[in-house]
């Protein structure tokens, strides 16, 4: 009896030895597992360049060109919904009434510092760059104004007060409220930003003669900042009884979602959420209900983060407006509250 209790336990000693030999160690686990995910990121990474392609083909299917009439250019613009950026245009009386000189104090890669540049004094307006070929058979095709000047340095502003109707500049594309960066006639070029208007005019004096070649022209162009409506909705648990869980906020597009919001007064709350990688806040968090595509793409780790709740985003990460759509967003915040 003794013998076979000694044989069984020899037995059960063996298997458990045979069987830790064979089994699989903890590092061995860890490459198992290492693997697993990799193929499952891989099969992401799949189906990710697979919607990629999908999206790039409605893209093609889509393009859209549109005829720009004052210039005579044909702009192409895709299913991305970029908005032709002369919509946010604005009319002479508005230019020329927000038109500034600044100055800065820090050189940097534009300019150095010192140096005047046109400027808008409104946040709500900003100041882009044109470039335009005019040709100057018959004269340029516009009448300059001075909104400054008088200084000894020839330091002012010069606007276009008006352009001629069918001449060279409003077939170009220049407005009336542009004002003169620059002018280049083959290697000629002269510089006329923020300059009074006898300066203005001796620039372009200076210029070669004849019509042979044409001018390209630059200028400073104001236009309105664009707008998206945003929707904010608390859950209601957050909120007062009587008091609306909705606030609507008025953001530039451009503008970086989690920042505005704060800035707008909206409290972000939500102990519950574990901690955004990136800007360390609970609270980063937000599930769009609409108008998804006036927000910027989602970044890589946003498709993995989010493959299951397509909805939500990292507002740390989100720009509002992107390619300087207008339009309405609606949100939901503090998403594990209830």
């Amino acid at each position: 009896m003794t013998a076979l209790r000694l044989l069984a336990v020899f037995v059960a000693c063996l298997s458990d030895a045979v069987g830790f030999l064979f089994a699989p160690t903890t590092h061995q686990l860890l490459q198992q597992r290492n693997v697993h995910q990799l193929l499952q990121q891989r099969n992401v990474h799949q189906l990710l360049q697979q919607r990629n392609v999908q999206q790039r083909n409605v893209q093609e299917r889509n393009v859209h060109f549109f005829q720009l009439f004052e210039g005579g250019r044909i702009d192409k613009l895709d299913s991305t919904n970029k908005p032709n950026p002369n919509n946010y245009n604005v009319d002479y009386e508005t230019a020329s009434k927000h038109w500034t000189v600044s100055v800065q104090s820090d050189n940097n890669a534009i300019r150095a510092a010192g140096v005047p540049f046109m400027d808008s004094s409104s946040k709500d307006y900003f100041v882009d760059d044109e470039t335009f070929v005019v040709a100057r058979s018959g004269g340029l095709g516009m009448e300059l104004l001075e909104l400054a000047g008088g200084r000894a340095d020839s330091v002012g502003m010069t606007i276009v007060q008006k352009v001629v109707e069918g001449g060279n500049a409003e077939r170009a594309g220049i407005i009336a409220g542009d004002s003169i960066a620059s002018i280049a006639v083959g290697k000629a070029l002269e510089k006329m930003e923020c300059r009074d208007f006898d300066a203005t005019v001796e620039a372009i004096g200076r210029l070669p003669e004849g019509p042979e070649k044409p001018a390209v022209v630059d200028v400073k162009r104001m236009r309105r900042w664009p707008k998206v409506k945003v929707q904010v909705e608390y859950p209601k648990s957050q909120c007062a009884e009587g008091v609306d869980n909705v606030r609507t906020l008025d953001l530039f597009a451009g503008e970086n979602l989690q920042r505005a919001l704060l800035t707008r007064g909206i409290v972000l709350d939500d102990p519950n959420q574990r901690k955004c990688d990136f800007c360390g806040k609970p609270a980063c968090y937000v599930r769009v209900m609409g108008g998804k595509q006036l927000l910027s793409p989602m970044t890589q780790t946003e498709e993995l983060l989010f493959s299951q709740r397509p909805r939500e985003r990292l507002s740390c990460k989100t720009v509002v407006g992107f390619n300087m759509q207008e339009g309405e967003v609606k949100l939901k915040v503090n998403l594990s509250q209830h």
